[in-house]
């Protein structure tokens, strides 16, 4: 975490790591803190997380949550003699995130640890705590990103206000458990109801980012681009020219946060206004253009609040043509440690829930697996093959296509149906040619995503479907280059 101490007040931001331990002693020793400011944490290492507790428990003082607090985070939270919400983010944002133990590498779940986590929120929650929620937020998690997750208060809305409980981070949030009639304080998060204000460290304070790009500086006034913005939009054609100028004018109207994407060669548009972060406003106009009824298309996103975005799309095209004439084939002590990575054997039906990360197949049927010096000799050729990006952030590949939640699977049938055809209805727009090369993968080796969007191409009739077994991280170890993330589709 980053710690910068300001007065009696010691701020920290940023994952939980295992050199946070000695930041933290070192940051007490010195004494006089009498409040910790959580701001926008969103876990990490369980240890130190508990480390860390016992220090700010010992230590007496008031723990602050500004932004989201999740995992290890809640654990240094819940160790503060009094505790409160913060300003600095956004009220729906503000929250505090319960979950159970598990791997760090694998991401499953480790019921080992529990029995500590659970004596800790027993303690300090005192005669407020609730055996059955936080039973349910320790152990019935089913993966990693599974949540109780709880608001703050006082600048919520009542029906706003009550945690609920997603066993996965892939259950939709009508499916989730609403905790009816609880709230922070009732089960002892916090020890008031009032959210105090605060004025973060000018490095704390959120930033907009576009998939971990900065944006430049804001548009000056976009009502001066409309037309051409309009005849972007709709190529001429007149009802979406009405309707699209209307839906404009609410748009440069609308309250952050706010989002707006058109067709990328297709007309249509899609926008999403008044939503809790950008970041949730990007992808939902993203989706709105996407999947439009009887209009499905890859879309491109214009602005983001007050950021023009659209020029980042040119720029990483620019760059990628440059790129990919520059590779060069990885040396052969990486291609064979490659090649050589274990795996597990070959699945007979996609991957959901819990199952989406851990050791990958060696094979896959009637899909070609492609190491990096294959994956680059075939980007060097004239007629390259389409490469689609599973993940859902950081930097691409050069000339690959940003497919956010393209290889995601659902037990449930009514989850399942529609997702697939989106999934079919984004492809066909991407690679229209079935015998056309399509390549896919993900972050690294232990991801199921790209085995998933992989299987899903095979069973759509893509005759030349291949598999990137080794992903991003497996390029970026051979020293090869990447551009900035500029996503055309959301499939979730």
């Amino acid at each position: 975490m980053t710690l910068e101490r300001v007065g009696k007040d010691l701020f920290a931001t940023g994952t939980t790591v295992d050199q946070d331990f000695l930041q933290f002693k070192e940051a007490f020793a010195q004494g006089g803190i009498e409040r910790l400011i959580l701001v926008n944490g969103p876990g990490g290492d369980l240890w130190t997380g508990m480390q860390v507790a016992r220090m700010v428990y010992d230590a007496k003082i008031t723990t602050v949550a500004s932004g989201y607090c999740m995992s290890a985070c809640s654990l240094i939270f819940m160790a503060g003699q009094a505790r409160t919400f913060g300003t600095g983010s956004l009220p729906r944002v503000t929250m505090v995130g319960i979950h159970g133990a598990h791997d760090r590498d694998t991401k499953r779940v480790d019921p080992s640890f529990m029995p500590q986590m659970y004596a800790l929120y027993k303690q300090q929650m005192g005669d407020k705590f609730d055996a059955q929620v936080i039973n349910q937020a320790l152990y019935d998690i089913k993966e990693a990103s599974g949540f109780l997750k709880i608001r703050e208060l006082q600048r919520n809305q009542e029906k706003d206000r009550t945690p609920w409980f997603c066993s996965t981070g892939q259950t939709p949030f009508e499916q989730c458990q609403q905790l009816t009639g609880k709230d922070a304080f009732s089960l002892g998060v916090v020890t008031q109801t009032e959210t105090v204000p605060l004025q973060l460290p000018a490095s704390m304070k959120a930033q907009l980012g576009f998939f971990g790009q900065s944006l430049g500086a804001p548009i000056v006034d976009l009502h001066d681009r409309t037309d051409t913005l309009i005849e972007g939009f709709c190529k001429g054609q007149l009802l979406c020219k009405t309707i699209g100028l209307r839906t404009f004018n609410n748009y440069l109207g609308a309250n952050h946060n706010k989002a707006m994407a058109i067709g990328w060669g297709k007309t249509g548009y899609g926008v999403r206004w008044g939503v809790d972060d950008p970041g949730q406003a990007i992808l939902r106009a993203l989706y709105n253009c996407n999947h439009a009824k009887n209009n499905p298309k890859l879309c491109r996103l214009v602005s983001v609040n007050e950021h023009e975005v659209l020029p980042l799309y040119d720029e990483a095209s620019a760059q990628a043509t440059t790129l990919l004439s520059q590779l060069q084939v990885p040396a052969p002590a990486h291609i064979q440690a490659e090649r050589e990575e274990p795996g597990a054997r070959t699945p007979s039906k996609l991957r959901w829930g819990q199952g989406l990360t851990g050791m990958t197949p060696k094979a896959l049927e009637g899909i070609q697996r492609w190491d990096t010096a294959t994956l680059v000799q075939a980007l060097q050729q004239p007629a390259r093959p389409m490469v689609i990006d599973a993940a859902s952030f950081g930097p691409v590949i050069p000339g690959a296509l940003s497919f956010i939640n393209s290889g995601l699977a659902f037990e449930d049938d009514k989850l399942e149906q529609p997702y697939a055809e989106r999934f079919a209805q984004m492809l066909r727009a991407a690679v229209p040619d079935q015998n056309k090369p399509v390549v896919f993968y993900c972050s690294h080796s232990e991801s199921w995503l790209s085995v998933n969007a992989a299987m899903r191409a095979r069973q759509l009739g893509y005759t030349q479907v291949i598999w990137y077994r080794g992903g991003f991280t497996a390029w970026t170890q051979a020293g090869l280059p990447t551009v900035g993330r500029v996503p055309v589709a959301v499939l979730y």
